[in-house]
């Protein structure tokens, strides 16, 4: 099986089981999550791959990280947390950041706030 193959049916499998875990139907989670009720359904049959965005708004709709959609390892969000701490260890004070990097920063606080709840 290919990569992409693989990958094709380990996201269909888990925005599935997401959706069914959630008790939405294709049209709600289209609705909810602003992707077209087309592109769920070829999602969900494993007939396309989607987009960073399609997969951002999916992760935003289910309110799980988008690792939960691509199946991504837990290397990679290790990775993630490890490039994090360099970050707020160089620039750990936001107030010394451009005001468009200020609303970035804030915004992705907020967001990973609201997935706690």
């Amino acid at each position: 099986m290919s990569e992409r193959a693989n990958s094709t049916r380990i996201i269909s499998s888990n925005i599935k089981k997401l959706r069914g875990d959630a008790g939405w139907s294709q049209a709600e989670l289209a609705k909810i999550s602003g992707v077209s009720p087309a592109a769920i359904s070829l999602l969900e049959k494993g007939e396309r791959l989607p987009s960073l965005v399609v997969t951002r708004k999916l992760a935003s709709a289910f309110k799980v990280a988008e690792a939960d959609i691509t199946g991504s390892t837990k290397n990679e969000s290790n990775k993630i947390y490890s490039q994090a701490h360099a970050f707020f260890r160089d620039y750990g004070d936001i107030e010394e950041l451009e005001p468009g990097d200020k609303e970035i920063i804030r915004d992705l606080i907020t967001r990973l706030k609201e997935r706690k709840k």
